[in-house]
């Protein structure tokens, strides 16, 4: 039997794009942090190009625009969930260090991402596995400085993007993606929320790569589905519009953030939660971490309290 073609995909052009920016409130001088899927517009005339030039049209000269630029394919084989793979002691210290002119960002974080960190002037941060890359003249502000502890804390671009009162652009993407949630899971000890010591690469002296311990929370993504829904049920500041197939959405930093705090607070519950492959010396961490907000809207101010020491531990390479 033989079928015909599926329904029609629709064309979008860097124009239809830039009107539905427009539309979403972004104007000269915003600042934005860009999450994007460009299947889901349908056929984008130009690809990723088109998705930036369309951002830049709406952003103007003044405006800043961040992406992630995540690199997991540079995570120690300790952490590792492929089944199909065959013993592979030794390989850690073969693996490639993190280069932030050089490393491609993940496949699936997307090609506008991988764009932006490869242009011309773009800065990127120095996770090696969290970076975050910017254009525009707040560039340096957001980028800057990335700790390696505390990767998503308010101490690293996240943190700058709350300063700078920034948006969230989920341009075809859902809640799953949006990286500014991760704010929250810092500002509350949420029931089951741990720490532990995540392992980073770095070059060793003998040209092997080395690995060395950071503090780090354990991060997780599987309610930020539940969390956006409540915040627009909430009636919480968002707007949205259709460009093509894809459902586009702009949404504050700050009344997100808080909001979603709140919400973890009184619903998230991980105690029965197993920690990932990967992870050592994992702990509650049920009090406050030393990388908080400083909510000024709130009038409240964070004093520093530690929980693990800062200083790195180095790791096996096998």
């Amino acid at each position: 039997m033989v079928t015909g073609p599926g329904p029609a995909r629709p064309v979008v052009t860097r124009g239809g794009i830039a009107r539905g920016l427009r539309t979403l409130g972004v104007g000269p001088g915003s600042v934005v942090l860009v999450h994007t899927s460009l299947r889901s517009f349908g056929y984008v005339a130009g690809g990723a190009q088109t998705v930036h030039l369309a951002l830049r049209d709406a952003l103007g000269p003044d405006g800043t625009l961040v992406v992630p630029a995540f690199t997991p394919q540079l995570c120690h084989p300790s952490t590792w969930l492929r089944r199909d793979l065959a013993p592979h002691s030794g390989v850690a210290a073969e693996m490639p260090v993190y280069d932030p002119l050089r490393t491609p960002v993940a496949r699936t974080v997307g090609a506008v991402p991988d764009l932006v960190r490869s242009l011309p002037g773009a800065l990127r941060s120095s996770h090696p596995h969290v970076s975050f890359a910017a254009e525009g003249p707040l560039a340096a502000t957001v980028v800057g400085s990335h700790p390696d502890a505390w990767r998503f804390s308010a101490q690293g671009p996240l943190g700058r993007l709350w300063d700078l009162d920034a948006t969230v652009l989920m341009l075809g993407t859902g809640w799953d993606r949006c990286t500014a949630l991760h704010l929250a899971e810092y500002q509350v000890a949420y029931p089951g929320r741990r720490a532990g010591r995540w392992a980073l690469p770095r070059a060793g002296a003998d040209g092997a790569t080395d690995w060395y311990d950071v503090p780090e929370l354990l991060v997780w993504e599987g309610d930020f589905p539940a969390v956006g829904a409540a915040y627009e049920e909430a009636g919480g500041p968002v707007r949205a519009v259709r460009v093509g197939d894809a459902v586009c959405r702009a949404v504050p930093v700050r009344p997100l953030v808080r909001f979603a705090a709140r919400r973890m607070l009184a619903h998230r519950d991980l105690r029965r939660g197993v920690a990932p492959p990967g992870w050592r010396d994992v702990v509650d961490a049920d009090g406050p971490l030393p990388v908080l907000l400083a909510d000024r809207a709130d009038e409240e101010r964070v004093y520093e309290e530690r929980v693990y020491e800062e200083t790195p531990t180095t790791r096996s390479t096998t």
